[in-house]
Parts: structure tokens; C-alpha cells; sequence
């Protein structure tokens, strides 16, 4: 071993040894070491969830100091694909990037002209969530068109997709997966599949979600494999989220399954075409596939001729889309990397946690409604689960657990909210709520008319804006925090209610 590798060794050795003395409190909540709650102090929705093994990953990244996107980039982007079970995952910034990068490339001259989003075109999505699942739309001058949510799953109304549809005018179709209940994909692929239209999932609440169904229907949609390490038996198919449309995105924004502080991704799904224009998007727009420091692995850099260029312009710039630049840096990747090992105990406590809180409150089904997974009916401690007749379920890697005032209360949303800000207990609305309230989109519809389209009064929609709101399920909630939020949420509704 040279000298330089002893000394890299010995920094990462103090640089676990720090962490462990610093960190203490970002530790999973499982993990002897991990430093106890104090009750009193405050206890956030979402956060990052790391050890020792994160830190000296981007420390040892970044004394390589190669900084762009490399090998440690290259490295997650396979074991993220791998995970899910997709032709490509590609590391973008974020996850609103990773939005946009997927709409983007939906718009490129290299697809079908008939099957192309333009200025004009039309794209489907649902009106309660978060505004970067919609602003690519609008930013490449197409038209979003709202469908309503449901209340008790957060998700889309499928039931009005066919109401959204225009004639060739409806090219693709975006939706979340919302707080990590996946939507009805079902009838969303079937309805897809009936006029030719791109389904993009937004997984970026979502990672670690599955949904199944009879084989019979999986094989007349297209599928006939599970995702790896999912099974239900020979007479169904199961696959991750993020794997049942054309195209994926992730976030691994802090609050998210997994971090690499800011970051996302793109998942290409099937068409290994689709991965070389949304790579193209990512990077500048250019229409070389070199990785960054990697020259003429098309052996035939000085020997292409595209637009006007003349021939054997250089491949590495020449462009073929107006494209961004949008990758996240080397330690990033290298973070993400750790993250990704534990994404199976994430999963796990985030599930758990859930029941938790569903248990814990059960006794105030009266003034609250609880989500539901979608596709189930009944939600029961001991019976568990029970399920429509459709032969669809879904498993749920839950991002929050979203509680929604009921109208008999003696109390509002706002008012649970306060009291759990008063008590330092991290807790969010549904993202935007009904995004066409939004400021952005009063003063898009005052600028240009035309600009979105909604099907029907989006009520459901307003009352997830009016009425929800939800708290954190992320692995970094001990037993003694979820029992405080409990504890807390329990004494205001006797208080309001007893009065």
C-alpha cells in the first residue's frame, strides 16, 4: 500500500470516527447508537437518515476529486436500475428535474411525429400535488389537464381520464404515486394502451411502492416478469412502482426513500431509444453519449454530419435538442450509493411506522379519515387489508401518513396544524393542494386562457387542499416519538371535543 493510500485510509477512519460522534441523531431509528429522543424536542416530519458509511463514501469521493458525475455515478445508476428492474436509471439534480428531463425528451423530432408532446399538445395529470409534476408542461408550451383526486387515497380519479381526452391532441399522461400510495395504474395503462399515449410515473414519493394484478390482465398490458425480488405466485404479476410506465422519476431530495442531498433520477423503462434522448436533454442537449471524460466511444467522433454542420464536426458538440445541463456531482452519487443498501430497512420502517400512527388513532375515526391503499375498502388491525374486486393491489412504502378533518369536527385543519407546530411536531399540507389555487397558476390562466384545462369542479381537490394534511413515516421516527405525536394528537381532540 502506497502512502497515499495509508493516509486516505487514515482520513476515512477519523472521518467515520467523527461521524459517529457527530451524528448520533441521524442514525436509523433501530440503531443501538443512535442518540434518544428528548421529549420536548422537536420531532420533523422527514429528514436524513444516514451513518458513519454515507459520510466516508462522499469523503472518499471527493478526495478523488474527479467531482462530476464519474464512476461512482456510473456505479448507482446501474444498481438503481438493477433494484428496480428498468433498462436505465439516469442521475439528474433533482426530482423536479428529473420531471422535466422526462417530458422533455418525450418532445424530441427523434420520436414518432404522431406521438410527439408540441407546443399545444395536451398532457394529463391530477390536480392535487406538487407543481414541478406539472410545470414541465407548461414550460414546453403544452397544456396540462386536470383530472381530480380522491380524498381517501390522494390519488387521481381514473375514472376521468376518458373525460380528460382530446383527439390528437392528448399525448402522455403524468401522475405521482402520492405520498407513496401508488395511483390506479391499472386503468391508467389500459387507458394508455387504448390510444397510444406515454405513461411518465412520478415515483419520486414512491420508491419501494409495488403493485400487482392477475396475470391475465399484466400480460394483456405487456407485462409478463415480476420486478426482482417481488412474488405473488404464478397467477400474478408484481412489480416496484416506477416500472409500469414508459417512463420513471425519482428524488433523493433529504425527505425523500433515499438521499444524496439534492439529486434524482430518470428511468427508462423499456425503450432503450428513450434513454438516449433524455440523456441528451440532461446533458446540454448534445447528441454525444460519451460519459464525461470519456472521448469517441462511437468510433466515428470526426465522421458524423448532422443539421448544417459540416461533416466531422466534432460529436461532442454537436447538438440535437435545446437541451440543459442537469447531473449531480461524483460524492453525491457515492452518498446515494450507502443510501440505496438500506433502502429495503427504509421500506420496512416506513410501512411500519404507518400502522403505528394508523393504530395509535384509531379511536378518532369520528373526526378524522385516514388514507387508504388504493384498490382496498376496509382498513382493520387484525384482519389487516380488505380489497375491491378488480384483483389489483398495492403495497405501500409511505412517504406520510395523511390525516383529513372531517366536517363533524369541532376543530379544522388549520387549527391541528397549529396546535402540532405549537408542539414542535414536523407536519405538512398535501404539497400544493388543488394546484389551480395556486398563485402561478391564477396569474398562467390570467396571462393565457388556454394555457390548462380542468375536467370538472376538482372538488376532491379542494378538500385534500382544505382539509389534509399528514405526518412524517421516515426511518428516522423512534417508537417514543411516534407515541408522543400520538399522545399530543389525542389530548386535542378530547379537549376540542369535550367542550
Amino acid at each position: 500500500m502506497s502512502d497515499l493510500q495509508v493516509l486516505k485510509q487514515k482520513i476515512i477512519q477519523l472521518t467515520k470516527e467523527y461521524s459517529r460522534q457527530a451524528h448520533a441523531s441521524f442514525l436509523p431509528a433501530n440503531e443501538p447508537n443512535r442518540q434518544p429522543w428528548k421529549p420536548g424536542n422537536p420531532i420533523p416530519y422527514a429528514g436524513r437518515v444516514f451513518t458513519e458509511d454515507e459520510v466516508a463514501a462522499a469523503v472518499d469521493s471527493t478526495l478523488d476529486f474527479w467531482l462530476t458525475l464519474g464512476k461512482e455515478g456510473e456505479a448507482f445508476q446501474k444498481e438503481l436500475a438493477d433494484f428496480l428492474g428498468v433498462r436505465r436509471s439516469l442521475l439528474v439534480n433533482s426530482g423536479s428535474s428529473a420531471n422535466l428531463i422526462a417530458i422533455s425528451a418525450l418532445s424530441s423530432h427523434k420520436l414518432p411525429d404522431v406521438r410527439r408532446i408540441k407546443p399545444g399538445s395536451e398532457v394529463i395529470t391530477v390536480a392535487a400535488g406538487f407543481p414541478t409534476t406539472v410545470a414541465p408542461i407548461v414550460q414546453l408550451g403544452a397544456v396540462p389537464v386536470f383530472i381530480d383526486a380522491d380524498p381517501i387515497t390522494g390519488n387521481a380519479r381514473s375514472d376521468q381520464l376518458e373525460l380528460a381526452y382530446s383527439p390528437g391532441k392528448t399525448k402522455a399522461v403524468i401522475m405521482a404515486h402520492a405520498l407513496g400510495n401508488p395511483f390506479d395504474l391499472a386503468t391508467t395503462l389500459i387507458f394508455c394502451q387504448k390510444y397510444d399515449l406515454w405513461l411518465i410515473e412520478d415515483n419520486c414519493d414512491a420508491l419501494g411502492c409495488s403493485y400487482s394484478m392477475p396475470r391475465e390482465l399484466a400480460e394483456s398490458l405487456g407485462f409478463t416478469e415480476n420486478s426482482p425480488g417481488l412474488n405473488e405466485g404464478p397467477d400474478r404479476v408484481v412489480r416496484w412502482t416506477g416500472t409500469w410506465g414508459d417512463i420513471s422519476t425519482q428524488s433523493f431530495y433529504p425527505p425523500h426513500h433515499l438521499t444524496m442531498g439534492e439529486g434524482g433520477a430518470v428511468n427508462i423503462v423499456r425503450d432503450e431509444k428513450l434513454k438516449m434522448i433524455a440523456e441528451s436533454f440532461r446533458d446540454w442537449g448534445r447528441d454525444c453519449w460519451c460519459s464525461s471524460g470519456v472521448d469517441n466511444t462511437c468510433n466515428k467522433r470526426f465522421s458524423w454530419q448532422l443539421g448544417e454542420l459540416p461533416n466531422g464536426y466534432d460529436h461532442k458538440y454537436s447538438y440535437s435538442h435545446i437541451g440543459y445541463n442537469l447531473k449531480p456531482l461524483d460524492p453525491q452519487a457515492a452518498i446515494g450509493r450507502v443510501q440505496l443498501k438500506r433502502l429495503p430497512e427504509f421500506i420496512k420502517a416506513r410501512k411500519h411506522n404507518w400502522e403505528v400512527l394508523r393504530i395509535g388513532l384509531m379511536a378518532h375515526e369520528d373526526v378524522f379519515e385516514f388514507t387508504l391503499p388504493t384498490h382496498a375498502t376496509e382498513w382493520n388491525p387484525k384482519a389487516g387489508l380488505s380489497w375491491d374486486d378488480t384483483g389489483c393491489r398495492t403495497n405501500c412504502s409511505w412517504f406520510g401518513f395523511m390525516i383529513r378533518v372531517k366536517p363533524k369536527a369541532k376543530f379544522n385543519r388549520t387549527n391541528l396544524a397549529e396546535m402540532l407546530d405549537t408542539h414542535s411536531i414536523g407536519n405538512r399540507m398535501f404539497f400544493g393542494g388543488n394546484l389551480i389555487r395556486q398563485p402561478a397558476f391564477v396569474q398562467l390562466r390570467k396571462d393565457r386562457p388556454n394555457s390548462l384545462r380542468q375536467v370538472g369542479a376538482l372538488t376532491g381537490s379542494d378538500d385534500i387542499m382544505n382539509n389534509t394534511l399528514f405526518l412524517g413515516t421516515y426511518p428516522g421516527l423512534t417508537a417514543s416519538m411516534l407515541q408522543a405525536e400520538i399522545e399530543v394528537i389525542r389530548d386535542f381532540v378530547s379537549a376540542k371535543e369535550n367542550v
